[in-house]
């Protein structure tokens, strides 16, 4: 009986307590809607925001690409009806693949002179644009994005300007613009009925909306000022720009308008559009219809079913309380057992184990633990962990390893000293994981500690060994390096005696060439004439003068021939056979075939040259790859030959060690480098610097060069 007069007592309060719980939920309910029409409403506009952010900024890029084409550069360095031309068909070609409104192309004047409507109506060729904001800031250098209503087509519209580059020269010539409209984004992104969507100005012009009669209203009553500066700056024609009729409320989120309707009030600012928002306006009674409308039609039977239904479960919850209790005893007395399991396996475990709190308290020891450390239990639950520390291990953990742990919760292998209860220190390797709580901060951990004293006695022993041999490896190498330096003198005096040899045969066998070549090859010549002469002079003599002048020609033709050939072997036969280049590259090539170093040979196509600059040129690029390959310790040597507006340059640079050029001219050859350039009527320009390598630059200015 008495079990029965509870039961009736609590379905009683079962049903007055879902009664007035229903209206208060209705209440609550009818407050918590609010809260999420505003969340949900700034979420939608969040991500609306985003959206038109990235619609603006869609086409940044391809201004710049089209500022960079050739032919845009040309028309604006060169203005004529081709450049006009070639231009034009690029702006068309990019309006139609990128599906924009407009492209047009803007001189230093703010004139358009080129356009992909130039044969529209609305065309902007030799339109003035210099008062748009995006050619102020594009003629600065700057890119620029604007919105605002079309001067010539009166339509909405993104600007994009990027500066345009002299082909040549970075200089700025003009400006680029392309124009996208805003029609396709209004009817997608501002398309919900529900509710009021508007894309405001920083002065307040509605400029987007999805309700057409505010297009170009004034969102917030405006002073006259404000209005003749928005007037000035033809950004939104010419107006005029009627108030929309809100007015804010002392409520920062809610506004009012003409009528006194109140409205739920949201704002986004535009990413790379300061002061440019999106509004969003929900009216706040047609939001209280949908919320409490179901809410109020559901309610009646819900509460009375509900308050049934409470009576009955309440029985039936009495029965499965009792039948929990019971349930939970069990599993407490099983987690009991498991306990004490755990705290056997804990403390019996050949190993050394302990847990800490937060502050770095130890909690928790195993046996094992306080027999190897010396002390009893009650010595050590309570104390900070770092109290069994040396100085060393102590500042390490508090400093570094503790703050990385109650972050991370993990740490493994950390080397710590302990201090036995006896004084003896003892080096250990710590691993440890943390154990969380339901927020996931870690509250304890369990750590491993393992004995590795010996190991490390071992390992320093191994390292006394290693230094010691490493110290006697030393003294034989400064040893052998003693030797290697009196070999490498006196190789090095050796390799320059024979450079100095090989220089004079050089200029020997130049000279002989030169002289054979110009003195006794032009001496033959002459009396080569000279017998043609006889020749001829005795052709009808009937005596046999005409035939001893053709074996004195025969005879003089193959002497001249015996002298070319003996010029030709006196100069390097693979410059006469193949030319500069090839021979610059076949030495090149047979540098890196006979050394460890890496040779690399760059060149121009280089018109034909007289032999005597391409004998000079091979001869100081031979000369200057051994020095560098024989003195510079060089890894890397690159041989380049190309032209400039004067002539020809040669350059051999080396990443060696460099040397003081004033110092040692006589020492590397150079004065032999240097004095061939001046008998070619060339310049040799040394650059060098200790550690840093050497450049040899050689130039020939050459007559008619371009």
């Amino acid at each position: 009986m008495r079990l029965r007069l509870i039961i009736l007592i609590l379905a009683i309060f079962a049903f007055l307590a879902v009664s007035t719980g229903g209206w208060l939920y209705y209440y609550s309910f009818q407050k918590a809607a609010f809260q999420s029409a505003e969340t949900q409403a700034f979420a939608q506009q969040k991500l609306l925001t985003d959206q038109l952010a990235t619609y603006l900024s869609e086409h940044i890029k391809s201004v710049r690409a089209l500022s960079r084409i050739k032919e845009l550069g040309t028309v604006l360095a060169d203005t004529n009806l081709e450049t006009i031309y070639r231009a034009n068909q690029i702006l068309d070609i990019f309006t139609r693949s990128l599906e924009l409104d407009v492209s047009y192309l803007m001189d230093m004047a703010g004139t358009t002179i080129c356009s992909s409507n130039r044969n529209q109506s609305d065309s902007f060729v030799g339109n003035d644009f210099s008062f748009r904001p995006y050619f102020k800031s594009a003629i600065q250098g700057q890119p620029g994005s604007y919105l605002a209503l079309g001067v010539t087509s009166r339509k909405r519209g993104v600007y994009y300007s990027h500066p345009v580059y002299h082909p040549e020269i970075q200089e700025i010539i003009g400006v680029v613009v392309i124009k996208t409209s805003i029609e396709f984004l209004e009817t997608t992104l501002f398309s919900n009925p529900e509710h009021l969507l508007f894309f405001v100005s920083p002065d307040g012009i509605i400029f987007i909306s999805n309700h057409p009669r505010y297009r170009f209203n004034l969102l917030w009553p405006l002073d006259d000022d404000t209005k003749d500066r928005i007037v000035n700056s033809r950004q939104f024609g010419n107006g005029p720009w009627e108030w929309s009729g809100f007015r804010r409320t002392d409520t920062g989120n809610r506004i009012l308008d003409q009528n006194h309707q109140e409205y739920l009030f949201t704002s986004f600012p535009v990413p790379d559009y300061p002061l440019w928002q999106v509004v969003s306006l929900k009216n706040k009674k047609m939001i209280e219809k949908q919320l409490s409308a179901p809410f109020i039609k559901g309610i009646g039977p819900g509460v009375i079913f509900i308050s049934c239904l409470a009576g009955i479960l309440v029985f039936f919850l009495y029965q499965q309380a009792a039948k929990e209790i019971s349930q939970r005893k069990a599993a407490e007395e099983k987690l009991r057992i498991s306990e004490e399991r755990y705290r056997h396996i804990y403390h019996k475990t050949p190993i050394m184990l302990h847990s800490i709190d937060t502050s770095g308290k130890i909690i928790r020891v195993s046996d094992h633990w306080v027999d190897v450390m010396g002390y009893d239990r009650s010595e050590v639950i309570g104390r900070h962990l770092t109290d069994f520390f040396t100085p060393e291990s102590r500042k390490l953990a508090l400093s570094e390893i503790f703050p990385r742990f109650f972050t991370t919760g993990f740490c493994k292998d950390v080397p710590y000293a302990y201090v036995k209860k006896n004084g003896n220190s003892m080096d250990i390797l710590l691993s440890c994981y943390g154990v969380r709580d339901e927020t996931g901060q870690v509250v304890r951990s369990l750590a491993v500690s393992v004995d590795v004293t010996e190991k490390n006695r071992t390992q320093k022993d191994l390292e006394i060994a290693k230094e010691k041999l490493a110290r006697y490896s030393h003294d034989l190498e400064q040893q052998v390096s003693r030797r290697t330096a009196q070999l490498e003198k006196t190789q090095a005096n050796l390799k320059n005696l024979s450079k100095n040899i090989i220089a004079s045969q050089e200029r020997e066998k130049e000279q002989v060439a030169r002289e054979l070549h110009d003195h006794l090859g032009q001496v033959l010549t002459a009396l080569r004439i000279d017998v043609l002469w006889l020749k001829k002079h005795f052709a009808s003599s009937p005596d046999q003068a005409a035939d001893r002048a053709e074996k004195m020609s025969l005879l003089i033709d193959k002497t001249i021939q015996d002298v070319r050939d003996m010029a030709y072997r006196l100069r390097p036969r693979v410059l006469d056979d193949l030319g500069l280049s090839d021979a610059l590259e076949s030495l090149v090539s047979d540098f890196e075939k006979r050394s460890n170093v890496s040779c690399v040979f760059r060149r121009d196509v280089i018109p034909k040259i007289d032999k005597t600059l391409a004998t000079a040129l091979y001869r100081i690029g031979q000369e200057a790859v051994t020095n560098a390959i024989r003195h510079a310790q060089a890894t890397t040597i690159v041989v380049e030959l190309r032209t400039d507006a004067h002539g020809l340059v040669l350059t051999v640079e080396d990443n060696g060690v460099g040397f003081t050029p004033d110092q040692n001219r006589n020492g590397f050859g150079l004065e032999g480098m240097m004095e061939r350039a001046n008998l070619a009527g060339g310049s040799l320009d040394i650059t060098s610097q200790k550690g840093c390598g050497t450049r040899i630059t050689c130039k020939f200015n050459v007559e008619g060069w371009s």
